[in-house]
């Protein structure tokens, strides 16, 4: 059974708006309390964007008897840190939200199984951890242990890195770090990498087409998300949309698709003068919208930001090694996951005008792999291809927004042999696996921490997509977990 009250606090935490670019601290606001209650001082690391506060969340140490925050009542230095991350991907739209009434925020329980935006990846991570900590509160250990919330995981592992990178992080020096993701209870001793890059293909002599007469047609594509770790999962809704394009050869006023880089695109839309030519494949829905001015046609930026992801496709597909067995997929995979596009107003009697598509691209690497040479590969092949594609009247501006490796933890590592011989007492499965997401576990082990990944709920086919979903029965097998697994690793003083 659930302690008493996590239901509450559980409901609360997933209301608490947490997509990556609106903060993280009404998490933090809704966690201070049970913190408090679990005998853990918390400290705060604030990051300000405008109004925004992206917030870490560190609290510790536990394992000092009565609740005590003092680390040097410990014997042994090097201690365990516990990591959940609080931010969630956006939630798409929201009447895809079947299970929750349409309120990606609002979590629903039904049959033993909560539903709702971050429930599994991974806010509820964050309730076990606490519970567990309560649980040990008057329990002195020989090693203290600390949980960390984190901020902006879903964007870049942006808040790990800032704790990584901080003096807060020099202060306690954990020599383990166990990252939170859903695992299905599973130890997850190697991960892949992760590279997003945005590309920005402009033309500064497209020519402009009327809106006159019929005016506009917007035409929207339909796909089904999936996280992009999984791509083979989903239907790319942009590439739906950009085969039409080709297919067609109508003008192209204006597209838009995809909500997040590590979310496969379960929508996009195109505008295109009335009347249209056809294509394949259809649109799944057309509307008009109202006549206006002259639009610059952004058809041929838009199909070269097509042949920019089979160019992207192809680098990944040739890197080696092309395959490792532990994961699934088992090779590098990734796509065109979210598309823009921009144009400048044009004078009365101008014949062409500026348009722009930005195209996001992601990748997921093996561990071996090594990103910053395949960011220089495509780099090198994308300008040459624009310059081939658009004659010189296009040009390219690429950003890698996001480059992290992949992580591999030695399979005789303490970190696995302790949580491995806590799960096996619980009558789990040790042995660790490889997953094919990017994870914070691969930000501490550049830091010379034994890291790895666990938590409760199914990642595949569930993070990332509409009425996320965890088993009720996972959390209380979560807690039970982490209060054996800091038993394990930290010991209790003598």
């Amino acid at each position: 059974m659930l302690p008493p009250g996590f239901l509450d606090a559980a409901r609360a935490l997933v209301r608490a708006d947490t997509v990556s670019a609106h903060g993280t601290r009404a998490a933090v606001d809704a966690l201070a309390p049970l913190y408090e209650a679990a005998g853990l001082a918390l400290r705060r690391q604030v990051v300000r964007e405008g109004s925004v506060e992206h917030v870490n969340a560190l609290a510790g140490p536990g394992g000092t008897g009565s609740g005590a925050a003092d680390p040097s009542r410990t014997e042994v230095p090097g201690g365990l840190l516990l990591v959940t991350h609080l931010d969630t991907v956006p939630s798409g739209p929201p009447e895809a939200w079947t299970r929750t009434a349409g309120d990606p925020w609002a979590l629903t329980e039904e049959g033993g199984t909560l539903y709702g935006l971050g429930c599994a990846d991974v806010k509820l991570d964050a309730l076990c951890k606490i519970e567990a900590a309560r649980r040990l509160r008057e329990t002195r250990l020989r090693r203290p242990f600390w949980l960390l919330g984190t901020f902006g995981e879903e964007v870049g592992l942006k808040g790990a890195r800032h704790f990584a990178g901080s003096e807060l992080f020099e202060e306690i020096r954990p020599r383990q770090v166990l990252c939170g993701e859903p695992s299905k209870l599973e130890l997850i001793s190697a991960h892949k990498g992760y590279v997003v890059v945005r590309c920005t293909v402009a033309d500064d002599r497209a020519r402009l087409v009327s809106t006159a007469g019929p005016g506009i047609e917007e035409l929207t594509f339909a796909g089904k998300a999936a996280h992009s770790s999984t791509p083979h999962l989903g239907v790319n809704a942009i590439r739906r949309a950009i085969a039409w394009a080709r297919a067609s050869g109508a003008a192209i006023a204006s597209a838009k698709g995809g909500s997040s880089p590590n979310v496969v695109p379960a929508r996009c839309q195109i505008e295109v003068p009335a009347p249209r030519e056809n294509g394949e494949p259809r649109p799944d829905a057309a509307r008009f919208l109202p006549p206006g001015p002259p639009r610059p046609n952004l058809w041929r930026a838009l199909v070269t930001a097509g042949a920019l992801e089979d160019l992207w496709l192809t680098l990944l597909g040739e890197a080696e090694p092309r395959a490792d067995a532990r994961f699934d997929p088992p090779g590098a995979v990734g796509g065109l996951n979210v598309l823009e596009s921009e144009a400048s107003e044009a004078g009365t009697e101008a014949i062409y005008a500026r348009g722009a598509i930005h195209a996001t691209f992601d990748g997921r690497l093996l561990p071996e792999h090594d990103p910053d040479a395949l960011l220089a590969r495509f780099e090198e092949r994308a300008r040459m291809w624009v310059r081939e594609l658009g004659q010189g009247e296009l040009s390219l501006r690429i950003e890698a927004t996001r480059n992290a490796r992949g992580m591999s933890l030695a399979g005789d590592a303490e970190l696995l042999r302790g949580a491995g011989s806590a799960l096996r007492e619980m009558g789990l499965d040790p042995s660790p696996r490889a997953k094919p997401t990017s994870t914070e576990a691969g930000v501490f082990a550049r830091k010379g921490c034994e890291a790895a990944v666990f938590g409760p709920g199914v990642s595949t086919g569930n993070a990332h997509t509409p009425n996320e979903r965890i088993e009720i029965a996972q959390l209380e097998k979560a807690i039970d977990a982490y209060q054996r697994i800091v038993l394990e690793l930290c010991g209790r003083a003598t």
